[in-house]
Order: C-alpha cells, then structure tokens, then sequence
C-alpha cells in the first residue's frame, strides 16, 4: 500500500469524528515494506513521511515529502511497484550504487539508494449527506522531486481524482471509493493510467477506532500484475489536537508489496 493510499483510506475511515476541526496539523511516520514485486529479488522499502495538513470547513489540503530507503530490484519504484525501468543509471546498475559483485565483477540487479522523495499534494471537498453520511471529493498530485537515476522516483510527474463515500451506522463506519490517476511517462519508463478502489470499516474502539480495509489498482504497465491488498489499522485522537495511527497490509498479488506496516504521529496547531 503507497503512502498516499494509506493517508486517504485513514482520513476517510475517520470521516465524521472529532478529528475533523478546523486548523494545521503536522505529523511524522515511519513506512515499511517488503515484496518480490514478481521478480526473484526482494526489495525493500523503508520511508520516514513529514505531512503538513490544513483543515477549514468542508476543505482540507496535505502535503507530504518523505525521506527514502530502498533496496533491491532497480524495476521497483517507491508508489508505483513493478515497472520497466531502461534507466542505465537505475539502481543496482552501476558500481556506485551497488550494482556489482566484487567476487566477479559482474553486474547484478539489485541495489540500495537513499534520498528525498516526491512531494505529493492532495485536494479534498467533504459534503455531508446528513448527519451519518457524507462524500468526499479530491484531487492530488505527485511532483517529481525524488532523484530517478537512484530508483527513488519515476521522474515525472502524475495526476489524480477520487470520489469517496462514508456512512456511519452507530459507531460503525463503512466507507469506499474509486479514483484514477495519469501517471506521468520519463525518458525510461513507460506508464498507464491507473484505476484504483477501496472499500472498508471502522469501529469505535475506546477513544479510538480500530478498522479494515481492502484495496484494489490496476497495473502500471500492461506487463505487470494489478494490485490487491488488505489493510487493517488503528487510530486514537492526542490531547494536543493531532493523532497516532498504526496499520499492516497483507498484498494478494505480485503488483505491490507482500507485506507492509507503519506508524505517524501528528499534532495540532
């Protein structure tokens, strides 16, 4: 599951509840994850997300940048998955970032690089249907400021929109959505659109919540699995206005990771 995923299945899982006052929130987590991705090398990636979120109203805008570390196939691209990546200079590709064996000298496909990633940004409009019920409306990007010579990034910049609904049922929420995204074409790799759903619950556990979800998206390239993963995760308000939230994932293909976990703390200003 992407970081950008988790972020809105969360915001919606919570939709409705305290959380939702007007005003900045700041947060830090900590993302990993670790897959085949249908190839014979595991890779693994490690992220370290800073989000800043401003709420007013029916309108919320987030930002978030992470710091990267992957390590593994140079064809595995953080937010993307398994791609065909013709970068010579990708990942496990040269000498300077880990791509020989020094027994033979021979070159391998597998390496680890570290850096920025891309920002992404994300729009949402929530219109409540009543008291129990509502629709979220939202638009997001991805901007191309992870470093594609290290496999960090794709190099290009992508567009999305999503349409997401909530209904809750006595401390029981049930939500979903659909949503595509263009994902931008570089110089090396070659992408597809993207359609991605989800559908979900969550329930008042305490003083937080405690919910499932199962996600779906369609393959970035025609040569690659699509995407099916199940999430569970749990979130509680902080006495400072932001809150804490932790989730594992479980993927049932080779088009994401096989497994994922993580942690984000945020506060209110």
């Amino acid at each position: 599951m992407t970081l950008r995923i988790v972020y809105a299945a969360l915001a919606l899982a919570l939709c409705g509840t305290a959380q939702a006052r007007d005003g900045f929130t700041l947060g830090a987590g900590v993302d990993y994850s670790s897959g085949k991705y249908g190839s014979d090398t595991r890779t693994d990636i490690f992220a370290v997300p800073v989000t800043a979120t401003w709420t007013r109203g029916i309108f919320r805008a987030r930002v978030s940048v992470p710091w990267l570390r992957v390590s593994g196939d140079p064809n595995v691209v953080p937010g993307v998955g398994g791609v065909d990546n013709d970068n010579p200079l990708g990942r496990g590709r040269l000498p300077l970032l880990g791509g020989s064996d020094p027994t033979t000298g021979n070159q391998v496909e597998r390496g680890t690089a570290s850096g920025i990633g891309d920002v992404t940004t994300a729009l949402t409009w929530s219109l409540p249907m009543g008291q129990r019920a509502g629709i979220d409306l939202g638009v997001n990007a991805k901007i191309a400021t992870a470093d594609e010579d290290k496999g960090l990034g794709t190099g290009a910049n992508d567009y999305g929109a999503s349409i997401d609904l909530y209904r809750d049922f006595d401390g029981t929420m049930l939500f979903g959505g659909v949503g595509q995204t263009r994902l931008g074409d570089s110089k090396y790799i070659d992408l597809d659109r993207v359609n991605s759903g989800n559908l979900g619950l969550s329930r008042v556990a305490g003083n937080g919540r405690v919910g499932a979800m199962v996600e779906y998206r369609s393959a970035s390239t025609r040569d690659r699995d699509d995407r099916r993963d199940a999430t569970l995760f749990y979130s509680r308000p902080t006495n400072s206005g932001g809150r804490v939230q932790l989730y594992a994932s479980h993927g049932f293909t080779d088009g994401g990771p096989d497994w994922g976990a993580g942690v984000s703390v945020s506060k209110g200003f």
